[in-house]
C-alpha cells in the first residue's frame, strides 16, 4: 500500500490563495482543491478563474468576495458557485477560511450565492441519512441548486462513532472526488478507506483536521472513533463535461447492496 499523493496533510498550514491538489500532483483528470485562509497579516489576496469553475466554501471566519464588482459576504458554510471568466479580489476584517474546489469549464455567467441558512432548510439539499452505526447529515451545496457543469461538492457531519460513505460505493468510470476533513480538532480523527480490493487498499489509515485524501477510483467509507464525528468537505467533478451531474450515480459494492 502506498499513500503518494492520495493523502494531502494539513493543508490549511499556509496564509493566502494556495494550490493544494491539481492534477499536477495527483492521479485526478481535472478536479482541483486549493485553500483561501486570511488573517490580519494577509487580509486580501486577488481572484481569478480564467478556464475553471469554482467553488467557494467558507468553512470559518467572515469575509467578502468581489467579482467584476458585485460583492458577496461569506459567513460558515456559505457558499459561493463562481463559472469561468471572473476576477476580483477575496478580503476580511478579521479571519476567514474558505475551500475552492475547481474543475475545468467553458460555462459562463454571473456567480451564484448559496446561503447556509436557506440551504440547510431547504429538504432536497439537506438531509439525514443512514441507520444505527452510519448516521450522518448531508448538505449539497453545489447540486442542481447552481448551473455548474462539473462540480458537486457538499459536507457531512457524522454521528460520533459512525460510519459514513456507507455501504461503500464508487464511481470511478464518471466521477472524481476529494475528501477534506474539518472540525476534528485534536485529539479527534478518523479512519479512511480507499480500495477495490480490501486486500491490498490504495489507503487505509488516520485522517486529521484539515488532511485530505484523493479518490480517483476503489470504494472510500469512513469512521469516527468513539465520541467524535468525521467531518469532511466532499469535492467531486465528472471526468467529462458531456456526463450526467449527479452524486447518485454510484456502485455499491455488492456485498453491502441493501445497507
Amino acid at each position: 500500500m502506498s499513500n503518494k499523493n492520495v493523502l494531502f496533510k494539513n493543508t490549511a498550514d499556509q496564509l493566502g490563495r494556495n494550490w493544494i491538489i491539481t492534477p499536477a500532483n495527483s492521479e485526478l483528470e481535472s478536479l482541483g482543491y486549493a485553500r483561501i485562509v486570511l488573517n490580519d497579516e494577509i487580509s486580501e489576496v486577488n481572484y481569478s478563474n480564467p478556464d475553471f469553475e469554482s467553488a467557494l466554501i467558507c468553512l470559518a471566519g467572515e469575509g467578502q468576495v468581489r467579482l467584476n464588482g458585485d460583492s458577496h459576504t461569506l459567513k460558515p458554510y456559505d457558499t459561493l458557485f463562481v463559472p469561468p471568466g471572473n476576477e476580483g479580489s477575496i478580503k476580511t476584517d478579521s479571519n476567514f477560511d474558505l475551500v475552492e474546489c475547481t474543475a475545468p469549464s467553458e460555462e459562463s455567467g454571473p456567480a451564484v450565492y448559496v446561503p447556509f441558512d436557506e440551504l440547510n432548510e431547504d429538504p432536497e439539499l439537506t438531509q439525514d441519512l443512514g441507520v444505527a452505526g452510519c448516521h450522518r447529515k448531508i448538505h449539497r451545496l453545489i447540486d442542481e441548486n447552481v448551473p455548474a457543469q462539473r462540480l458537486l461538492c457538499g459536507l457531512i457531519f457524522s454521528e460520533e462513532g459512525n460510519w459514513t460513505s456507507w455501504a461503500p460505493h464508487e464511481h470511478a468510470a464518471t466521477k472524481e472526488e476529494i475528501y477534506l476533513y474539518f472540525e476534528m480538532p485534536p485529539p479527534s480523527f478518523g479512519i479512511q478507506l480507499v480500495y477495490e480490493d480490501i486486500e491490498n487498499p490504495e489507503y487505509l489509515g488516520p485522517v486529521y483536521n484539515n488532511d485530505a485524501v484523493v479518490i480517483k477510483k476503489g470504494y472510500h467509507p469512513n469512521v469516527a472513533i468513539p465520541g467524535h464525528p468525521i467531518n469532511f468537505v466532499w469535492i467531486m467533478a465528472t471526468l467529462d463535461p458531456s456526463m450526467e451531474r449527479s452524486w447518485s450515480d454510484v456502485n455499491t459494492q455488492p456485498e453491502f447492496a441493501g445497507e
